[in-house]
């Protein structure tokens, strides 16, 4: 009997001879000409009831199956046949009231039913497989599972212990979970250094129990440098070999820690487009690539999930970071620094997903996280808490948008424009659904008041499992006339699919100039301070050279898993150690944005912005000093950090842009604000509230920054 629309298979009646003692008796059951299938789009599950006669006694049981081919068809992954896509997370075994998995199929519905509804279809299990429990649920609800041996260590056929160990634990997993439909993978566990030819002894050795499951030799193997093995039948990396120039041709995730790729990877040292994929890395791969580990980017701690810890597991590391921001009186700006943080980690999620699905033949991602992971140092990397629940900054309905079976695409070469351009883009579809597709694409365009401007609809067609063709659109920017952000609004007709994307337009025009009087030389001089001291008012931009020792890098994306133990393993390498900065903070109602449209948080009209700063150190600056553009600081460092403020300094005033002005000067985002400060500064809306003397401002560049002694994480990987 199955869950499907045909009902109960037919009724068999077969005479088994049997001999006194145990015995293994193999039948085949004919399931009819066409069994209905389980994959992600039809979970279809059978119950087969079995019922033993002899000799006047009865014996029942019954088991639940389903009928599928989980296979590898080129550089894909294929369902019965099908190409899919496995968009996957993460399972670290976060359960903060027991600290242990739940055994009872109600809870993993609820556990995977929630990164189903963020349009997940793949979980991997961080080196541990999950209770049978699991297993019944990802059954029902259509999802591919990949557990792991737990270990995380290295693997040499000298080893008789670890090889024992594997070829134990291994089999015995296979032999209790690997007949459930959504056991799909099999890896040997996490960041494994040995030798090859002790785990593909291993694996084949698998393949001996359960020749239908795919396996690899571990998840991101030797940190992905020394590429797939013969043996494997699909290869989980975050890259694809080794580093070549120090060039990212080889990468399949967008970000890494400064300690393991050169300036934090292609998110954040590349000018953003969406025409960015990783079709260079798997030219040259013959099997499946998996995307290892995607993402890692921190989110500020939400402290009011401190009262959900009722359980066995203390929240003391949340209690600490908490005290640590009242100490440095900035406590009244944890929501902010959360909700900030929060949008701009999911907006870079997007961008990493959307990199993964439009990469022809790529097989999918397994992200770090959508739920956060509360050991090692403390890395609030996900979009939900340690209890899978929403953190309020990105529901399943938004997040799925980009993240589901048939996803509408926008190709575009950068975010900002000039209204003497054409806003150019290409229209795609990822098309990993069940069946072939040939349906209108429609999209319209916004401007900020969400007045329709252009509107369309282009019939796409697209093969199933594949990235459809494009379609090229050209719209002229020359009737905006001001600064202005606009949407692209693209979805499916009679598709649940809908995807946006925000530009931003600026006059082509060059920066308005200031009188020199009102332009404060790069190094501030006695002169200049008795000016200011005086009445005058000027706009500042510090020599980053100066201030090199009181300020920190420009960081664009949020700074990677955990500052810690990053930190220290950058310095153990002798590499750059991240900025460590998490997002923007500000108000875009405030004066200085009337020409420069913003949002309350980071979004890519200020990556040239970000990456031409030094934020400056605030630390020892009156309490009342607010920036007008404030950097997030990661929890554990906490500086209060302003790109752009303002101060009084005597009967003068003094605006400050951390930003470097040639820099500013080079690109349309750059002008605009460059602007901005201008027109600001000659403003009568330009009225400090923080006063202080020049003598108080000096001081402000001479103490000494109240840096915390941070100490480093361990971690078990082999870097090098």
């Amino acid at each position: 009997q199955n869950n499907g629309n045909k009902g109960k298979v037919e009724r068999k009646v077969i005479e088994v001879p049997l001999k006194l003692g145990d015995q293994h008796v193999k039948l085949n059951y004919p399931m009819g000409e066409e069994p209905e299938l389980w994959s992600e789009f039809s979970p279809n599950l059978y119950k087969m009831h079995i019922k033993l006669e002899l000799a006047g006694k009865v014996d029942t049981t019954s088991k639940v199956f389903g009928m599928r081919c989980f296979a590898v068809q080129g550089t894909n992954f294929t369902i019965n046949g099908k190409k899919i896509f496995l968009r996957g997370r993460h399972d670290a075994c976060v359960f903060p009231l027991t600290e242990y998995p739940p055994m009872d199929k109600k809870a993993w519905l609820r556990h995977l039913g929630i990164a189903a509804a963020y349009g997940f279809n793949y979980v991997r299990f961080h080196s541990w497989t999950p209770p049978e429990a699991a297993f019944e649920a990802a059954d029902e609800l259509g999802m591919y599972l990949q557990p792991e041996i737990p270990f995380w260590g290295a693997i040499h056929e000298s080893q008789k212990n670890v090889m024992d160990f594997f070829f134990r634990e291994g089999r015995a997993i296979l032999e209790a979970y690997a007949s459930r439909p959504s056991f799909v993978m099999f890896a040997l566990g996490n960041e494994l250094p040995g030798t090859d030819p002790a785990m593909r002894t291993i694996v084949d050795s698998y393949r001996k129990v359960r020749p239908d499951v795919l396996y690899s030799f571990g998840s991101n193997n030797y940190l992905g440098r020394e590429g797939w093995k013969k043996g494997e039948d699909f290869l989980t990396t975050c890259r694809v070999g080794a580093d070549r120039h120090s060039g990212y041709d080889n990468h399949v995730r967008s970000s890494f820690a400064f300690a393991d790729a050169r300036d934090g990877g292609i998110l954040n040292a590349c000018l953003p487009s969406t025409r960015t994929s990783y079709e260079k890395a798997i030219r040259d791969c013959p099997l499946p690539v998996i995307g290892h580990e995607t993402g890692q980017f921190q989110i500020y701690p939400d402290f009011r999930e401190i009262s959900k810890y009722t359980g066995v597991l203390k929240p003391w590391n949340l209690e600490i970071f908490k005290k640590r921001l009242q100490e440095r009186g900035m406590g009244k700006q944890a929501d902010a620094f959360h909700q900030a943080s929060g949008v701009w980690a999911a907006r870079c999620y997007k961008a990493d997903i959307e990199m993964a699905l439009r990469t022809p033949g790529f097989g999918g991602f397994q992200m770090l996280d959508i739920q956060d992971f509360p050991g090692q140092g403390t890395a609030l990397v996900g979009l939900l808490d340690a209890f899978m629940d929403s953190k309020g900054i990105m529901e399943a309905k938004d997040f799925s948008s980009f993240c589901q079976a048939v996803v509408p695409l926008a190709l575009f070469d950068k975010y900002t424009w000039t209204n003497t351009e054409n806003l150019s883009f290409d229209l795609q579809v990822a098309n990993y659904g069940s069946s072939d597709l040939c349906a209108p694409l429609q999209w319209r365009l916004e401007d900020s008041s969400g007045k329709v401007l252009h509107k369309g609809s282009k019939m796409l067609h697209g093969r199933q499992g594949e990235l459809s063709e494009t379609s090229k659109i050209s719209i002229p920017l020359s009737g905006i006339k001001v600064p202005d952000r606009l949407k692209l609004v693209l979805w499916m007709k009679g598709k649940d699919s809908v995807n946006t994307y925000d530009f931003w337009i600026y006059p082509d025009q060059e920066p308005q100039e200031l009188p020199v009087a009102f332009l404060a030389p790069r190094k501030l001089t006695g002169k200049t301070l008795r000016q200011l001291n005086e009445g005058a008012s000027m706009l500042w931009f510090p020599n980053h050279q100066d201030i090199a020792l009181r300020s920190v890098g420009g960081l664009v994306t949020p700074d990677y898993w955990n500052f810690a133990m990053f930190k220290g393993l950058s310095e153990s390498l002798r590499r750059p150690v991240s900025p460590g900065t998490l997002s923007l903070l500000m108000d875009p109602e405030h004066p200085l944005f009337k020409n420069f449209p913003t949002d309350a948080q980071t979004n890519w009209q200020w990556w040239s912005v970000i990456k031409s700063s030094r934020p400056l150190i605030l630390d020892l600056a009156p309490s009342d000093l607010n920036p007008i553009v404030q950097v997030v600081d990661n929890m554990e460092r906490n500086h209060k950090l302003g790109l752009i403020f303002e101060m009084g300094i005597g009967k003068g005033k003094l605006l400050v842009c951390m930003a470097d002005p040639e820099a500013l000067r080079k690109t349309p985002e750059g002008r605009q604000l460059y602007s901005s400060l201008v027109s600001y500064v000659q403003s009568r809306d330009f009225n400090p509230k923080m006063i202080c003397s020049p003598e108080e401002f000096k001081a402000l560049f001479s103490g000494n920054t109240l840096s915390p002694n941070i100490k480093n994480v361990d971690n078990v990987t082999d870097y090098k």
